[in-house]
């Protein structure tokens, strides 16, 4: 079963611990980076989640930035660790936790971006009905895509 977790005292610094191949780093934060971010960085309310196959933890996500009149919110960082990836669950997840955004905000649209240089990236947000938007985010200079319901 598919699980979102809290990110708790138990399990922070396994989560910290996740990371993605040698190839992806320059693609996402590492996750100290953004735990560290939603602990101290109060200006968007990130909600870290560990994401776990019942008791395996495969993977982090962090939502966040939410906007009650624009109804929308960031899906800003996803990530299934390098020992979990071509398992399908990144697909299985990113489903998991629009059912869970969906669930737990009102909202409709949800927001994500990408580097460019991530060319796989692209159609794989997409296969779950994100839409790349063709704008770059100012701030840094990533592909915006939006899901919208």
């Amino acid at each position: 079963m598919l699980l979102l977790k809290t990110i708790t005292q138990e399990n922070w610094r396994l989560v910290a611990n996740l990371s993605v191949s040698s190839e992806q780093t320059t693609f996402i934060e590492s996750n100290k980076d953004s735990l560290l971010e939603a602990a101290f960085d109060k200006t968007f309310d990130w909600i870290p989640l560990a994401l776990y196959d019942d008791n395996v933890l495969v993977g982090f996500t962090m939502i966040g930035d939410f906007k009650e009149v624009e109804k929308s919110i960031w899906l800003d960082r996803f990530m299934i660790d390098q020992h979990f990836q071509g398992q399908k669950y990144g697909k299985k997840f990113l489903k998991t936790i629009v059912e869970h955004i969906k669930h737990n905000w009102s909202v409709e649209t949800i927001f994500l971006s990408a580097t460019k240089e991530n060319k796989k990236i692209f159609s794989f947000y997409e296969s779950v009905g994100f839409i790349n938007t063709h704008t770059v985010d100012e701030k840094n200079g990533e592909v915006i895509m939006t899901l919208t319901f």
